[in-house]
């Protein structure tokens, strides 16, 4: 994500000269490291940048198919009508932390570079937890840090709903939530067919593929199976001489940051194919980490402070389903 140092307030003061080179290349250090943050967040979002406040994105109902008509006829016209929009605004987040001038005399170095390397590991961490609220919880809000955050998507819906709206006339509306728990590989399939059986605003069927499964870092019995599903050559939990269908169709992905509520194991299915060209949920970076700091007259302390802005948000359900949910459809 490449740190940017605005510059450095305060440091004509030698004592702090050299060690502010240091705790600067610690933190661009620490942050060009992997980190499963990081493909958390890739794993889970489009991930993209932004230069503005926010961004919308809109949409328009489909055509119809094309139908016959007779020699000489006009062309028939269809009402094509402006779709959902959406917009995502962007929001501010700071952080800071402090090197004491005691500290810097009794040449405490390390833990001023543990300190320095924490900061931008928290900064990641905090991406990943906001990526990770606004996708896996219930409603039309997500929390994080003490705060809601809108989570609904262009049909003024929450991600997960069991009314989606349809634009045009006549539309039924449509269910991605679902209370059915995953149990065997029969919940895949039927899911799945339910997602490719999902319908436009205008009404017509979009055929995408499901191939993910996110589930919540704290189910491993619900982790086991999905394991074994899917990496079983025959029907698990029977004695069946068949094949497992589910083979090879899903990725698995262990949501290291999403702590399910005792008692419960919830699961989402995600459609790359969809997530892709709907650009149905998206992450976005408006300001990557911007780290500035300077010496304190009073303390002489040395205060580093980070700056970030980012966003994430829903322009289309489409490419998300429930499954395990606490509120939804029972899945026949």
């Amino acid at each position: 994500m490449a740190v940017t140092f605005s510059k450095h307030g305060g440091l004509n003061d030698e004592a702090w000269k050299v060690i502010d080179t240091e705790l600067s290349m610690v933190i661009q250090d620490t942050d060009t490291e992997k980190n499963k943050d990081d493909e958390l967040v890739k794993a889970l979002f489009n991930v993209k940048t932004s230069k503005k406040f926010g961004e919308k994105q809109g949409s328009m109902t489909e055509f119809g198919n094309f139908i016959e008509v007779a020699e000489g006829d006009n062309a028939i016209q269809d009402d094509v009508q402006m779709g959902f929009s959406k917009l995502i605004e962007h929001v501010q987040f700071i952080k800071g932390f402090t090197c004491t001038r005691e500290a810097k005399d009794d040449g405490d170095i390390d833990m001023m570079k543990i300190a320095a390397a924490n900061f931008v590991r928290a900064y990641k961490r905090s991406r990943a937890q906001f990526a990770s609220d606004a996708l896996v919880s219930e409603g039309t809000e997500f929390l994080y840090g003490g705060k809601s955050y809108d989570k609904t998507t262009g049909d003024g819906k929450g991600l997960f709903a069991t009314d989606h709206l349809g634009k045009k006339t006549g539309v039924a509306s449509q269910c991605n939530v679902f209370t059915t728990a995953l149990t065997s590989s029969e919940q895949l399939y039927k899911l799945a067919n339910v997602g490719r059986n999902f319908k436009n605003q205008s009404g017509n069927v979009m055929g995408y593929t499901f191939d993910k499964i996110i589930i919540p870092g704290n189910t491993p019995a619900l982790e086991d199976l999905i394991k074994r599903i899917l990496h079983s050559d025959q029907i698990v939990g029977s004695n069946y001489n068949d094949i497992n269908t589910q083979k090879g169709n899903w990725e698995l992905i262990v949501d290291h940051r999403w702590e399910a509520a005792a008692g419960t194991a919830p699961y989402i299915l995600m459609s790359s194919e969809a997530q892709r060209e709907l650009n149905a949920g998206v992450f976005y970076d408006r300001v990557a980490l911007d780290v500035a700091n300077e010496v304190d007259i009073n303390s002489r302390n040395l205060k580093w402070s980070g700056y970030a802005r980012w966003s994430a948000g829903f322009y289309d359900w489409r490419a998300f389903i429930m499954g395990g949910a606490q509120n939804g459809q029972s899945l026949s």
